[in-house]
C-alpha cells in the first residue's frame, strides 16, 4: 500500500510499505481523511525524541476493514475514529488516572505507523464509532478532544469574560468551546484578519488585530481567563497583564522545547494569579464527538484545503509556511 513516510529530519516521501496486519487485539482502518497536524512538522523537523522511519498522522477517519481475533467490540464496516495515545493502564500516571502522562506511553503517527496511508492498524480499545457523521466533521475528533481536555482545566463559569490569543484551527475550536462550556465573552486576538473574521462567524464577541493590544483595555478589571493558543513565548509573556487578580492563564499553544518566558513571580503572587498548562486529551473523545454529532461545535468553515497522499509533503510544506491556510485534510 502507499503510505507518507517520514525517513528522517526534513526528509519526507510517499511509497510503498507493507500492508498492515492486525494483532490479536487490533483493527484495520481503511483512511478516508486524516488531518495535518503542527506535531506532524515537529517530526519532519526532528523536535522530537522518537525513532525514524514513521508514518505520522493522528487525527483519523476511516472503515474498519478488518479485526483481530480478540476484538468483539467493533464489526468489519464500522466508520470510525481514534484516540491516538495508547497508555499502558499499570504505571504511577495510569493508576491515578492521568492517562496522558503515561511512563509507557505509545502514540499513533509518533511512536507507531500512523493515518498518513491507505490503511492503519490500531488497537480495539481506542477506536471510537462515529455512525453516519460526515468525515470530514468526525475527523476533528481527536483535536477537539485536546480542546476540550484544556477547557475542563480551564474551568469557564457563566458571566467569565475570555482572551484568547490565536485563531488558528485550534484557537477556533477553543472559541467555540469556551462558549458552550459557559464563558460569556471572548475576545479573540490574530494577526490574519481572514481568521478574525471566521472568529466572528464562530461567535466571538470582539476581535482585535495583534499588535493593537491597547483596544483590551475595555476590560479595565482583567478578564476571568486568558488563553494562550499561538505557541509564541512572547506573546506567552503577555498574557498575566490582562487577566484579572483571582485569574487563570491558560497554556495552550506549544511552545518551542528549550523556550523561555519572562514573567513576574511578585505579580503571580499579588494577583492571585493562576497559571495552566494542558498536555494532549485524558478521555474525552466521547465529549468531543458530542460537540460534533450535536452541531455545538462547527468544524468545516475550518477545513481550508485538501490534498491526495501522494501530494502529503505539499500539505506539510503549505501547514510550515505562512501562506493562509486553517485545516489541511490528507486524503488517500
Amino acid at each position: 500500500m502507499r503510505a507518507a513516510v517520514i525517513e528522517g529530519p526534513g526528509k519526507v516521501t510517499v511509497r510503498e510499505v507493507p500492508e498492515p496486519e492486525p494483532a490479536p487485539d487490533e483493527v484495520v482502518i481503511e483512511v478516508d481523511s486524516a488531518g495535518v497536524c503542527g506535531t506532524d512538522l515537529h517530526l519532519l523537523r526532528g523536535e522530537l525524541p522518537y525513532p525514524y522511519p514513521i508514518t505520522p498522522g493522528h487525527e483519523v477517519v476511516g472503515t474498519v476493514v478488518e479485526v483481530g481475533r480478540d476484538v468483539s467490540s467493533i464489526e468489519p464496516g464500522s466508520r470510525v475514529t481514534f484516540d491516538p495515545n495508547i497508555p499502558c493502564g499499570k504505571c504511577y500516571f495510569c493508576r491515578r488516572m492521568r492517562f496522558n502522562h503515561c511512563l509507557d506511553w505509545q502514540g499513533i503517527g509518533i511512536t507507531r505507523e500512523g493515518g498518513f496511508a491507505e490503511r492503519v492498524a490500531v488497537p480495539g480499545k481506542v477506536v471510537y464509532p462515529v455512525g453516519d457523521m460526515p468525515f470530514e466533521r468526525a475527523v476533528f475528533a481527536e483535536p477537539l478532544a485536546c480542546v476540550v481536555y484544556g477547557v475542563l482545566r480551564a474551568d469557564p463559569k457563566p458571566g467569565d469574560r475570555v482572551l484568547l490569543f490565536g485563531a488558528g484551527p485550534i484557537g477556533l475550536l477553543l472559541l467555540q468551546v469556551l462558549k458552550v462550556a459557559g464563558a460569556t465573552s471572548v475576545t479573540v486576538v490574530e494577526v490574519r484578519e481572514e481568521r478574525l473574521r471566521l472568529a466572528e462567524e464562530l461567535g466571538a464577541e470582539r476581535t482585535v488585530r495583534a499588535g493593537h493590544e491597547e483596544a483590551l483595555r475595555e476590560a479595565p478589571f482583567g478578564y476571568d481567563i486568558v488563553v494562550e493558543a499561538t505557541g509564541v513565548p512572547e506573546v506567552v509573556s503577555k498574557c498575566a497583564d490582562f487577566v484579572t487578580p483571582g485569574g487563570k492563564v491558560l497554556l495552550f499553544g506549544v511552545c518551542p522545547e528549550g523556550a523561555t518566558v519572562r514573567l513576574s513571580p511578585f505579580q503571580i503572587y499579588r494577583r492571585d494569579i493562576t497559571i495552566l498548562g494542558s498536555f494532549a486529551l485524558n478521555y474525552t473523545m466521547d465529549r468531543a464527538l458530542e460537540l460534533l454529532s450535536s452541531g455545538s461545535v462547527r468544524v468545516e468553515p475550518l477545513i481550508s484545503h485538501r490534498f491526495p497522499l501522494e501530494r502529503f509533503p505539499e500539505a506539510l510544506e503549505l501547514v510550515g509556511s505562512d501562506e493562509p491556510s486553517l485545516k489541511v485534510l490528507v486524503r488517500p
